[in-house]
């Protein structure tokens, strides 16, 4: 508690069952570590942060509460799989991340940002799943597209649009509005994604005349 780390690369560090208070990261790299099974970290400062490697982990499970992400670099595709963020704040880059609901067959996979503020935050190529992950929290202010879903409406019409094209232009889109997306509403795509995802004009076209008068200009 009341502890402060600056200037370290941590490599393969795991935490277990541990209460973290008050602590301050200041440049520290974190590399292919498990930050918590079962922990909790409470009125955290992580400050230019780095969060990397095929086997990193913020916990699975792990809460955090209170605790503030400044210019921090997240990069890893289960990197979020089973926490909790409470009153949390972030500014940084989300990259190569997938954010889901609770699923029937992963233990501890589901993310939760309740009454957290993402406004300053970059989503780089993060795919989200589910319509329970963000719970009060401020969206980034920049770099996200959101497209009403309510009903499935924008699905069932991507679904059915698809289902009438017979070449391989209409892929990339079925991948989008697959049916993990279910329930999600709005569904949030990320720019930089969409910027690099359609191999060809023809079916970004397609993804463009689904979501046509379904953005949600904020």
């Amino acid at each position: 508690m009341g502890e402060e780390y600056t200037n370290i690369l941590f490599e393969g560090l795991t935490v277990r069952n541990a209460k973290i208070l008050n602590t301050i990261f200041k440049n520290v790299h974190f590399k292919n570590c498990y930050l918590g099974f079962d922990s909790i970290y409470s009125s955290c400062m992580f400050e230019n942060c780095k969060f990397f490697g095929k086997y990193s982990s913020l916990g699975r499970p792990s809460k955090y509460l209170n605790c503030k992400f400044v210019n921090c670099l997240f990069i890893g595709l289960n990197l979020f799989e089973g926490q909790t963020f409470i009153e949390c704040s972030f500014s940084g880059k989300i990259k190569n991340a997938i954010l889901r609901d609770e699923h029937p067959n992963i233990k501890n996979a589901q993310t939760i940002f309740d009454k957290c503020n993402l406004s300053e935050t970059i989503f780089d190529c993060v795919n989200i799943y589910g319509n329970s992950i963000f719970r009060n929290t401020y969206l980034p202010k920049k770099g996200i597209r959101l497209y009403k879903n309510q009903g499935d409406s924008l699905l069932k019409r991507a679904i059915n649009f698809c289902s009438k094209i017979k070449d391989d232009s209409k892929i990339e889109s079925e991948v989008i509005f697959r049916e993990s997306k279910r329930g999600q509403d709005p569904i949030i795509l990320d720019e930089i994604f969409l910027s690099t995802f359609f191999k060809t004009n023809e079916s970004k076209e397609i993804f463009d005349e689904i979501v046509k008068g379904f953005e949600i200009n904020e």
